[in-house]
């Protein structure tokens, strides 16, 4: 799902995926408005457990 501000510029951008081995990783990552870098990025990792892992990247991202 992408979210865009009042100038049609991409704000957010929120992703999930289902791996083979069951894990489920969804990720949501900011951009600036003014230029689209990459403001942060939040990583979490679900495994079939249950058990989540979150990674969070401060100006830059680490997943598309």
């Amino acid at each position: 799902m992408k979210t865009y501000d009042n100038n049609g510029k991409l704000i957010n951008e929120m992703n999930t995926a289902i791996t083979s081995d069951g894990k489920t990783v969804t990720t949501n990552t900011t951009y600036h408005g003014d230029n689209g870098r990459p403001i942060s990025q939040n990583i979490s990792v679900r495994d079939k457990q249950g058990k989540v892992t979150t990674t969070n990247v401060i100006d830059g991202k680490l997943l598309p």
